[in-house]
């Protein structure tokens, strides 16, 4: 049986090109951002020129809006590295070795190299795929990253990986783009941390990761509402 091994560094450029790529395209921000600056600049045309009032309180309000929702559309690449730094600031880069084969998805994350995840193909719910990364959506929201550069391959081929990418993209939902999403340039240097580390701080890393995969995608929404800061990492 032939498989793809890949290993992905779920590291600070992993987490941007994928937390951009859902906000961008899957969540399609620009759209959204469109759609509320119109609306608002409808509500300032109507409180200025047509409400029988000297209040001008909507209109008020609806400008703030539309700067406001401005400020977040055109800032969020930047409040992005901010948050992603902020969040490696005391947590060192795990990484996850991701085989793919015709029938199943094998994750090995280092966090627990002992308990490798399957995924039987029928639990991919979508695939999402841009030149650095693919991303295979499991359930409502959780990813499997796979890296496509080419140090990340470990065995087999990237012609074998893409061949069962696009077999499987037919029977399920697809979304791609073949642009460099990123336009500020990565330069963030991870911090450096102790080989040895005790028993209860890798008991903790893997709590957290455990935690953390759960809600990479609901991350991503937080940036665009800018309510916590904890930018989803593994999948």
């Amino acid at each position: 049986m032939e498989k793809t091994t890949v290993l992905t560094k779920l590291d600070f450029r992993t987490l941007k090109y994928c937390n951009l790529f859902i906000m961008k395209h899957k969540r399609k921000t620009a759209i959204w951002f469109l759609v509320t600056a119109l609306i608002s600049l409808g509500i300032v045309v109507w409180d200025v020129f047509f409400s029988q009032t000297d209040n001008y309180l909507f209109a008020i309000l609806g400008g703030f809006f539309i700067l406001y929702s401005g400020y977040q559309y055109f800032n969020l690449e930047k409040r992005l590295d901010t948050q992603l730094a902020r969040f490696f600031y005391n947590r060192r880069v795990t990484e996850q070795t991701v085989t793919v084969t015709e029938e199943k998805v094998i994750v090995n994350r280092s966090v627990d190299p002992n308990n490798p995840t399957e995924f039987d193909w029928s639990f991919i719910t979508e695939i999402l795929e841009m030149p650095q990364y693919y991303m295979l959506m499991v359930g409502k929201g959780s990813p499997i990253i796979l890296d496509r550069s080419a140090d990340a391959l470990l065995e087999g081929s990237f012609e074998h990986l893409d061949a069962i990418i696009k077999e499987k993209a037919t029977t399920k939902p697809y979304l791609a783009t073949d642009k460099d999403i990123v336009k500020v340039p990565i330069t963030y240097v991870h911090p450096e941390f102790p080989e040895v580390v005790s028993e209860e701080t890798v008991e903790q890393e893997t709590t957290e990761t455990e935690a953390l995969e759960t809600k990479q995608i609901e991350e991503a929404e937080v940036v665009e509402t800018e309510e916590v800061v904890t930018t989803k990492e593994e999948e």
